[in-house]
């Protein structure tokens, strides 16, 4: 048997090797080998994919692994490859040990030798050292076992090591360092071990490619027996994985039918908790879901979901109301696991759980995101430690990674390299599809070639470990005898096989996920709490309240779940919801492909009564959705009702026609139409139904995920109307690291009556609360103020209020009131109520901390015998005072201004404007005029090499972008610089889902006078000299000259004077005029003086 036993990394030893296993083992295959081993370094990532891939290649698959093994002060590397199960699971134990171990990663001999009985050992020429002898005296009795072997990469490379194995008769293998598959691959590698010398990785520079069978017999002399050996070990290395063979955990170690007994008796429970009496409909779906589960052997599995989620109630967690096909089952109603009942909203068990699809049940559950490390840390309390592990991941790398990381390796220019990387829009591009979209033709040069060659190279490799989002494994035997396990390095537990591995291991995955949203709904609930004293339940809020949807129809849905974008408030407000049903089906079809039935779906509310349908009895269907295909399930019920399927055969219907493969469709097609005609439905009839669920079969969503996610909805929305101080105070909280969201949601909140009240050093907690009928501003939003710091002051304060800014020194800690700290908190407005002016603060700060240096002495040399302080210095006033520095302060603090806007200044001018508010702006053809403070300009090269820009503005209502294309940007990139008060005329357009205003003209607002001009200019334009380029020319000499002077015109092809536009109002400067009058004729422009 031709083979290579050892020595073999694949993609999974991250960083030290470029092999990809389905290449890796193809390559074998077409070498002729029918055995490989895979020694990945300390981990065993890849044993399930290799393992699959040599089953599909017909390649014997040899599980290995290579460990460092420390005797006195070295660490040497050892590989392994499994004789039997025996081993691999001696594997698995070796790659948990390493995994979490912190520090130097290495297994101590005597360990080692005891643990590695049932492997083959392979040794190398590194594992000998300096003196071979030494080695032999501790490694002699492994050595003499039978199964290990010294494995050399080359009778020429390994001279020394070669001669001492057969001095100590120590049977010889060729091990070449596989590292990637062809010569051609090498400078790849290199590329990858540089990346990983960064980080501290040693390079191994006798690495190289998968060696054919003639080069490897090449290697050695024929009487060493080198192939023999490893034949050898092909032959008896054997190691078969279980794959696809489900393993279910046990509850509390209950045989199955005990769990089910215990199942049942708990619905019972529930059923009296949720329903108060059983009727026959409750009674009859109950058996039957109780059935489907006793069947398929998930009673286990319903009462280990049931009983975290207990707990997390228990704690008083506000627990998603579901997820996902499992809300439509009613055991997971009962058992108190959800919260939608399925009978009431008409979710279907089948689409979550049949017997004709033998899938492992799914049941995704939320938690607010900041305590499902909570949920989890109890789940490995009550399931047990070695019984629990997370999920490992890998961040690969992607296009725009690929080429930054490239370019890095290669010493290439930052700057160059990033826009280069930037240029993949959307960045979800693979580098091949950026290449044929000519992303990178402006950048085409040797160096370009060459780096996206690499890039692509490594794009889709691994490159580090991280821990997936929501997925836990549960079992009821230790982990370590189905996977290897290792720790992240904060300590968490987490499995070396991703969820597919996981999967194909039987494993059974729960998924406990973070939801921001129920962090928002709870902390919303918290604060009506505190204002009413009264417990606030969420699924008591009634579901026909029509305040709640009338500022749904009104689109006031900022901040609420699902339905806050701009989008779907257009579409809410189109729709007029009515009802709650109106919500989850919004909440289905606002998504790419079915968005397009939108206005059907709206027409058919409209009017019911024109709804059409194929065949009167899919109405009672289609209905509820005005003759639209929105949910699954509801296509699950018109083959059922069509083709007289089973609900089970109808969910496999849906499941295979939803993937849109041709040759199953006509499959399906075929046999549906039979059926169809079988019901006695013409066929005529059956193949129009058939294309109508074709259409939607690929967009449908699932109704019982929908319900479910609309109830946070729902519930946001209704304590939006009702509680809005609450609810505003907790979703500002919950966005306050993010500046734009929390500008964007206190207009809102301005525009719904709230009055934000600023930072107050006696009034604030950390995040914005309830005051009154206002919202009080945090102290932790305010920039270089610190969880440490805000404690500090609300224990501090708590004792007496603070008198004044001397005051707040002197009973601050140094190291906490810092000047970082104290000017952040005066500019920011928490000092407003020392009834000083921010400017006199500012400029007594260093007074006050002098006056505080003198207080620490005094009070370090009196040692307490003197009850009397130095005296307060009082404030020094005689500072001026700006209010456009105020507000440039208050948002250098915050990231917006909360107590103004720098506009606001500007409305005596600003009035004489007709503009419109950012906030109200919508896209359109039409010219509008707009007033800004310019907050931010990104000017960038076109393919053409002309200079554009991008810019963020603000005005008093809300924040935009504009775009300057080349020509305009020529004209006014002299205005657009941050911090400048624009007037700008232009189109508003939508660009990708973002609207962006087009500027088309601009004016610096701060040169218009509010007084009136003292002069006028005058200028005639004959019908001789207008000309489309003479008069661009003239408005453009205008516009240079911006000021406060009016412009009349006279076009003698008009016949009748105008003012021309605010905009082109001049200084004048003699050289406007001295050009005007060189263009038009020096009696054709003429300046007077106004009366």
């Amino acid at each position: 048997m031709r083979a290579l036993v050892t020595n073999i990394y694949s993609e999974y030893s991250l960083l030290q090797s470029t092999n990809r296993i389905d290449e890796l083992v193809s390559r074998a295959a077409h070498l002729g080998y029918e055995a490989l081993a895979l020694t990945d370094k300390h981990v065993l990532y890849g044993c399930v994919p290799f393992f699959q891939a040599c089953q599909r290649a017909g390649v014997k698959p040899l599980l290995g692994l290579e460990v460092s093994v420390s005797y006195g002060e070295a660490v040497v590397p050892v590989q392994l490859v499994a004789k039997n199960e025996i081993g691999y699971a001696q594997l698995r134990k070796f790659a948990t040990e390493l995994g979490c171990t912190s520090g130097v990663q290495a297994l101590s001999l005597d360990h080692f030798q005891q643990g590695s009985d049932a492997c083959f050992i392979f040794i190398g020429e590194r594992a000998l050292g300096r003196d071979p002898s030494q080695w032999w005296q501790r490694w002699c009795s492994l050595a003499q076992t039978g199964h290990a072997f010294f494995a050399a990469r080359g009778a020429e490379i390994d001279q020394e090591g070669i001669a001492f194995a057969k001095e100590k008769r120590l049977p010889i293998i060729a091990a070449p360092s596989v590292r990637f598959l062809c010569e051609q691959d090498e400078p790849v590698y290199q590329l990858i071990r540089e990346m990983a010398h960064d980080k501290g990785e040693n390079k191994d520079e006798l690495s190289s490619c998968m060696p054919s069978q003639t080069q490897l017999t090449a290697l050695f002399p024929e009487e060493l027996g080198v192939l023999a050996h490893m034949k050898e070990i092909a032959v008896n290395a054997n190691v078969t994985l279980k794959l696809g063979v489900p393993h279910l955990p046990t509850y509390d170690n209950l045989s199955t039918t005990e769990a089910m007994t215990y199942l049942k008796q708990q619905c019972a429970r529930g059923v009296n908790v949720r329903y108060g009496q059983l009727t026959k409909i409750v009674h009859k779906r109950l058996a039957q879901e109780l059935r489907v589960i006793e069947e398929m052997g998930y009673a286990s599995y319903f009462l280990i979901v049931a009983d975290f989620v207990g707990y997390a109630r228990q704690k008083g967690m506000l627990v998603g109301p579901g997820r996902g096909s499992a809300a439509g089952s009613l055991v997971a109603y009962v058992l108190m696991i959800t919260d939608v009942d399925p009978l009431a909203h008409g979710l279907m068990f089948e689409r979550f759980l049949n017997r004709a699809r033998a899938t492992l049940p799914d049941i995704d559950i939320d938690f607010p995101d900041y305590r499902r490390e909570e949920i989890i840390a109890y789940v490995r309390r009550r399931f047990g430690k070695e019984k629990t592990a997370q999920i490992v991941t890998f961040g690969t790398f992607a296009a725009r990674a690929a080429i930054r990381a490239v370019g890095k390796a290669q010493k290439l220019p930052d700057e160059w390299v990033g826009k280069i990387a930037k240029a993949i829009v959307p960045a979800s591009l693979t580098i091949q599809e950026a290449v044929e979209k000519g992303i990178f033709r402006q950048y085409e040069c040797r160096a370009l070639d060459e780096l996206l060659y690499f890039a692509r190279q490594i794009e889709g490799l691994p490159r580090h470990v991280s821990v997936h989002a929501a997925g836990v494994i549960i079992d009821d035997r230790p982990l370590v005898q189905t996977v290897a396990l290792q720790k992240t390095e904060d300590g968490q537990l987490i499995t070396q096989a991703d969820m597919y591995s996981l999967n194909e291991l039987g494993l059974m995955k729960f998924d406990l996920l973070g939801l921001r949203n129920l962090t928002l709904l709870e902390q919303v609930c918290r604060n009506i709490e505190a204002m009413t004293a009264k417990k606030m339940r969420v699924t008591t809020i009634p579901l026909n309240d029509q305040k709640t949807f009338a500022m749904l129809r009104e689109g006031r849905s900022t901040g609420v779940f699902q339905l806050e974008s701009t989008g779907m408030r257009q579409t809410l407000k189109q729709l007029g919801p009515t009802e709650f049903a109106d919500i989850v089906a919004t909440s289905a079809l606002y998504r790419p492909g079915p968005m397009e039935v939108i206005p059907t779906y709206i027409a058919g509310k409209k009017n019911p009564a024109a709804v059409t349908y194929i065949h009167e009895d899919i109405a009672p269907i289609l209905s509820s959705t005005y003759g639209v295909i929105v949910y699954q399930e509801q296509i699950m019920q018109l083959v059922q009702v069509i083709g007289r399927y089973t609900l089970g055969e109808a969910d496999i219907f849906r499941r295979a026609v939803s993937k849109k493969q041709q040759k199953v469709m006509e499959e399906q097609r075929g046999e549906f139409i039979r059926r169809a005609q079988e019901n006695g439905y013409s066929e005529a009839v059956s193949c129009e139904v058939f294309a109508f669920i074709e259409r939607f079969a690929r967009y449908g969503f699932v109704k019982s995920h929908a319900v479910a996610y609309s109830f946070i909805s729902y519930w946001l929305a209704y304590l939006k109307v009702h509680y809005t101080p609450a609810f505003y105070a907790a979703l500002l909280s919950s966005v306050w690291q993010n500046h734009a969201k929390l500008y964007a949601y206190i207009n809102e909140a301005k525009r719904d009556g709230l009055k934000i009240l600023p930072p107050s050093v006696h009034e604030s907690d950390a995040f914005f609360t309830v005051q009154g009928s206002a919202i009080r501003f945090g102290l932790l939003p305010i920039a270089g103020v610190s969880k440490p710091v805000v404690s500090e002051i609300i224990s501090c304060r708590k004792k007496k209020r603070f008198e004044d800014l001397f005051d707040f020194y002197a009973r601050m800690p140094t190291k906490v009131a810092t000047t970082r700290v104290v000017e952040a908190l005066i500019k920011s407005g928490a000092f407003d109520e020392f009834e000083q002016p921010r400017e006199v603060l500012l400029a007594n700060m260093e007074k006050a901390e002098t006056f505080v240096k003198q207080l620490r002495s005094f009070e370090k040399s009196s040692a307490g015998l003197f009850t009397l302080r130095p005296m307060s210095p009082g404030y020094t006033t005689d500072v001026e005072l700006d209010d456009r520095d105020y507000l440039s302060d208050e948002r250098e603090v915050l990231g917006f201004y909360l107590s103004g806007h720098p506009l606001e200044n500007e409305q005596e001018k600003l009035e004489r404007f007709d503009r419109v508010m950012l906030r109200s702006c919508r896209p359109s053809r039409e010219t509008v005029r707009i007033a800004a403070w310019i907050r931010l300009v990104r000017q960038i090269t076109t393919k053409s090499h002309t200079k554009m820009a991008f810019v963020q503005m603000s005005d008093e209502s809300d924040e935009g972008e504009a775009v300057i294309f080349p020509t305009e940007w020529e004209k006014f990139r002299h205005l657009f610089v941050p911090h400048a008060l624009l007037f700008m005329e232009g189109v508003l357009e939508e660009r990708k889902g973002k609207k962006q205003f087009v500027v088309q003209k601009a004016l610096d607002i701060t040169l218009i006078e509010a007084v009136r001009p003292t002069h006028t200019l005058y200028i005639r334009l004959p019908q001789a000299l207008d000309t489309p380029t003479r008069f661009s020319d003239m408005t453009y000499i205008l516009q240079r000259d911006q000021g406060t002077t009016p412009v009349i015109l006279y076009r003698e092809q008009e016949g009748k004077p105008r003012q021309l536009e605010d905009i082109y109002r001049v200084a004048p400067k003699e050289g406007t005029l001295r050009l005007l009058k060189q263009m038009l004729g020096e009696k054709n422009v003429v300046l007077q003086k106004s009366e």
